[in-house]
């Protein structure tokens, strides 16, 4: 039977979804049978025997020439309603999933990489146009393409790396990817592999993406994602937006096709080529518009960068060892240091996550102060800011490494945030073997109850985000989860992650040179502690504890690593916040 293909987009209002209001025009007369509802609405055009209802799939379908009336023809048009069958769904998934799969190639080889020929797929030219359609005022285009080699990773595990579980997706990319969830995909689109075989994998994802600031809004994606071999040893992961297949997903930012071309490069590595294409908002933002706007803080040379980074963390390793570590104590370090970083990615968040964390300063207010809800001993709060100083990434990293250490080991020492110590024992170092993450454990004998105490830090570098984080550990979480000895009693059970809060920094560079940029974007985290026993504490009387932490921050910043003495200190847009009791 000759089928008519799939209109293009410029048809599809022909057709009514299964889920969508009912499409009703002249031309048709609905039948009533037991097949109502099912596919394509079983109808007889006025003059058209039953003979001439072809059979496909099971369903009756009009032929070819009689799928749209002709409107001239003098006859006593109906009523009709038409809806898509599987098989037209199948086409029309398969069609976006082929231009998206050509539009990735050709803008890999627009940017002149290894792809040096576009795939032959035949005339797409309507869906290849859709995808390069200008965006709406007050929307913008972000496409950009990078090039690597992956060590110690082979073509083949990188494809199932990022089709086969978001989780391990979300974990190699964060802390650029925030949150990820992927689910089967349903409907017509789990057919795919059956229209063409070389498809591997298919998965429908939602991501958020988050810069770490509360000043610029969470980027939120929805999208289908296939894995396709193209040739052996050569593989294609394309992204594109789930408006082409469903226009209420929830979004703000749209995936138009992206991905990331795979192949071998020698026995145990291989090479990549990654393309971000996205439609997002214009940035309104000042702080923050020169690094997005530059196409650094989201383009495809940080996703790749990310993903060397957290690769190279994975394989750190011991050093300066002062203590006995247990076999088991790396994977905890890992894990734990991990989940600090995400709870600092969680008190930026736009909407952050209301279970533990409740919001209590206005949302024009660009210092935020949030009630953790999930530490009883405490009234426990979190203060964040974000601010610009006028020096490079590098040496602002370097200083705050020291400060860091200083504002978590005062919690239990009782002491102001400018006030000398004696510099903490270091007892070892777990990094990468580039020095890109240093996770390190110190010892303080403080005079207070206490006695020992340790304080965990992760100072994580790269050219476009470097995180310095920490927080306090006591003896007995020390010997249960890291030493080695007739002290440990070590464990392996979720409770070790009971207590997360961090504080800390994150750095961008200001604009384009990396390390070497010549100012820097710092977002400062603290974690602000109040007796629950003593006098109500309400939003004012911790924005103020939080500014003087901040004030002290920025005029050490000016003072030691700018060379400019402060006489005073400004924060931009510092607004009062509402006084309410917690």
């Amino acid at each position: 039977m000759n089928v008519k293909p799939f209109p293009g987009p410029s048809c599809i209002r022909l057709y009514a979804y299964e889920d969508d209001e009912d499409f009703v025009d002249e031309g048709f007369a609905e039948k009533k049978g037991k097949d109502k509802g099912k596919g394509i609405t079983e109808c007889k055009y006025k003059g058209t025997s039953s003979a001439e209802l072809k059979t496909f799939g099971g369903q009756q379908m009009l032929s070819a020439e009689q799928t749209i009336p002709r409107r001239d023809l003098s006859v006593a048009f109906k009523t009709y309603k038409r809806q898509l069958s599987n098989y037209q769904r199948l086409q029309l998934a398969n069609n976006y999933c082929k231009a998206a799969y050509l539009e990735v190639m050709s803008l890999a080889k627009e940017a002149g990489t290894w792809v040096r020929a576009k795939p032959c797929l035949g005339n797409l030219d309507d869906l290849v146009n859709e995808f390069r359609t200008p965006p709406l005022p007050g929307r913008k285009m972000e496409v950009s393409v990078a090039t690597a080699v992956i060590p110690d990773v082979l073509a083949s595990e990188m494809a199932e790396m990022m089709t086969l579980s978001s989780n391990l997706w979300s974990k190699l990319l964060f802390p650029l990817v925030k949150h990820v969830e992927g689910s089967n995909v349903v409907g017509s689109l789990q057919y795919l592999s059956y229209a063409d075989v070389s498809i591997k994998a298919a998965v429908q994802m939602y991501a958020e993406l988050q810069l770490p600031t509360t000043l610029v809004p969470t980027r939120y994606f929805e999208f289908l994602r296939y894995g396709k071999e193209i040739m052996d040893g050569i593989y294609i992961i394309v992204d594109v937006s789930s408006r082409y297949s469903d226009p209420f997903a929830k979004r703000n930012s749209e995936r138009r096709p992206s991905g990331v071309i795979i192949r071998e490069h020698g026995p145990e590595d291989c090479e990549i080529i990654w393309i971000e294409n996205v439609e997002v908002d214009e940035t309104r933002e000042k702080l923050y518009s020169t690094i997005i706007g530059s196409n650094l803080a989201y383009g495809a040379h940080r996703w790749v960068t990310t993903l060397l980074w957290n690769l190279k963390r994975d394989k750190s390793s011991f050093s300066d060892l002062k203590i006995d570590v247990h076999p088991g104590a790396g994977s905890f370090l890992l894990a734990l240091t991990q989940a600090m970083k995400r709870f600092f990615m969680e008190c930026v968040s736009q909407h952050p996550d209301e279970a533990a964390l409740t919001v209590i300063t206005s949302g024009e207010d660009p210092i935020r102060i949030l009630h953790n809800k999930k530490l009883t001993e405490y009234i426990s709060f979190v203060g964040v800011n974000s601010f610009r100083v006028q020096a490079k990434p590098l040496s602002v990293f370097q200083f705050l490494m020291k400060k860091d250490l200083q504002l978590e080991f005062r919690v239990f020492g009782g002491s102001e945030t400018n006030e000398v110590h004696e510099e903490p024992e270091l007892l070892f170092t777990f990094g990468a073997d580039d020095k890109s993450n240093i996770i390190s454990l110190h010892k303080r004998v403080t005079k207070e109850v206490q006695g020992i105490v340790y304080g965990l830090q992760e100072a994580s570098m790269d050219e476009y985000c470097s995180f310095i984080l920490s927080k306090t550990l006591t003896e007995d979480t020390v010997n249960a989860h890291i030493v080695c000895g007739n002290k440990s009693i070590y464990e392996d059970s979720k409770s070790r992650m009971a207590n997360i809060t961090p504080s800390g920094f994150a750095i961008m560079p200001d604009g384009p040179g990396g390390l070497h940029c010549d100012a820097s974007l710092v977002t400062f985290l603290v974690q602000l502690y109040y007796d629950p026993l003593g006098n109500p504490v309400d939003v004012e009387f911790v924005r103020k504890d939080f500014l003087s932490d901040l004030n002290n921050i920025i005029r050490e910043l000016n003072e030691k690593v700018v060379g400019e003495k402060m006489t005073g200190i400004e924060i931009i847009h510092l607004t009062q916040g509402k006084a309410s009791c917690i």
